[in-house]
């Protein structure tokens, strides 16, 4: 009696819908299976309105704030600006300096500790994965983006808080033509140094990996330096009021009668890229293209050094290789040897019986691959007064590798 009491007195409370609320109730205890999709569909709906609520409200915040600043701003500009005017040692000195102490304290004092704690929120974040951080291993702040970014920020606000004293010494001159190219060229600097700084710690960490072509990323990693490099130079150009652009097209039949001239240079510069990437040769293997052949010791971007037979060292421009056909007798499984033997004609009832010896003995010998192909002795030739014998077997690389070293 006490459960249809509750049941009855709650639904009296809730506008007496004793039936409905009642057959909800049974039909959601019937199937749990339901109950459990509503939920989780009901908790995810949630979540997402809190995060719209929460967004939308940090939106007003920032709104909001910023037009009390600038509301502020305007309400106190006529002050300051009549303070400045009635005291010039005021504007002109100590307004500069305090600039330049306050930007030197927070360049290298206070960022730098910002800077850390933010690595250090970063780690416990799924914006660790953006840096290259993973779960088992936590990333130092030397190697992550932060400390990629400490340095030239570091130095950039360092610049712009001392082109105060600049503008304090020469006010009209520097003010008017020379302070804001040189800040734009500051910025743009830090960025390109950040830039830098941040892609070698990520090459560095990859190529720490045991699953990536070392050999590869090193290559990329100097390419994209020139790069970045060359970028940067251009934009810093730009942004000192240098046209860029009108030198680019002046200097672009310049360019072709240099390309011309130095098509031999760029022709062993592009055969090098293409040969890091596409790799028909390693360091250490064995190679013949066309007359040359020897051990690779060293690969350029313009240059591929061998050490051939007589262990002298031979140069190879990196063009030789994009017009010749590469053997690179290093990557091969097994080495073919065919020999000659000669007998007497005395012996040619014993050559079956020599034949099998000899194929056996090979069969026996750890040297010799037989993985494809079998050794073989037959009788080749015969004349009046000798005959001959062929046998022919494949050798392990690493007979071939002894017998060049």
């Amino acid at each position: 009696m006490s459960p249809g009491l509750s049941c009855r007195s709650f639904s009296w409370s809730s506008g007496g819908k004793v039936d409905k609320s009642g057959a909800s109730e049974v039909s959601a205890s019937s199937s749990g299976s339901d109950v459990d999709v509503s939920n989780s569909v009901g908790i995810g709906s949630d979540w997402i309105d809190k995060v719209k609520e929460a967004w939308q409200s940090a939106v007003h915040a920032v709104t909001y704030s910023e037009q009390k600043a600038k509301e502020i701003s305007t309400e106190l500009t006529p002050y300051v600006q009549q303070l400045l005017d009635s005291h010039p040692y005021l504007k002109n000195v100590v307004v500069p300096v305090g600039w330049t102490l306050t930007g030197t304290v927070v360049a290298w004092v206070v960022m730098p500790r910002l800077l850390r704690r933010f690595h250090k929120y970063s780690l416990q974040t799924p914006v660790a994965l953006l840096s290259g951080g993973t779960s088992g291993e936590q990333m130092s702040y030397e190697k992550s983006i932060w400390g990629a970014l400490e340095d030239p920020l570091r130095y950039a606000i360092t610049f712009m808080a001392f082109s105060q004293v600049a503008v304090m010494v020469a006010p009209t001159t520097i003010a008017s033509q020379y302070i804001a190219q040189a800040w734009r060229g500051a910025v743009i600097l830090s960025f390109v140094w950040f830039l830098h700084r941040w892609k070698t710690n990520v090459f560095n960490r990859v190529i720490t990996s045991a699953t990536v072509d070392r050999e590869k990323l090193l290559t990329l990693d100097r390419v994209s330096s020139v790069g970045l490099f060359v970028i940067g130079l251009m934009a810093l150009a730009e942004a000192c009021g240098v046209a860029v652009q009108s030198i680019l097209t002046v200097g672009g039949i310049g360019g072709v009668a240099t390309a011309f001239a130095a098509k031999d240079i760029l022709g062993n510069v592009l055969s090098g890229l293409s040969m890091q990437f596409s790799k028909p040769f390693s360091l250490g293997d064995t190679i013949k293209a066309g007359a040359v052949e020897g051990q690779v010791v060293e690969m350029g971007l313009t240059t591929t050094s061998l050490l051939n037979a007589e262990k002298f060292p031979v140069l190879v421009p990196n063009a030789l290789f994009s017009s010749q056909v590469i053997v690179n007798k290093s990557r091969a499984q097994w080495r073919a040897m065919v020999s000659k033997i000669p007998v007497t004609v005395d012996d040619v009832e014993k050559i079956p019986q020599i034949s099998n010896d000899i194929k056996n003995m090979l069969k026996s010998n750890a040297n010799i691959f037989l993985g494809k192909e079998a050794p073989y002795c037959y009788l080749s030739r015969i004349e009046s007064s000798f005959a001959e014998l062929t046998l022919g077997c494949n050798l392990k690389q690493m007979i071939f590798i002894c017998t060049w070293l």
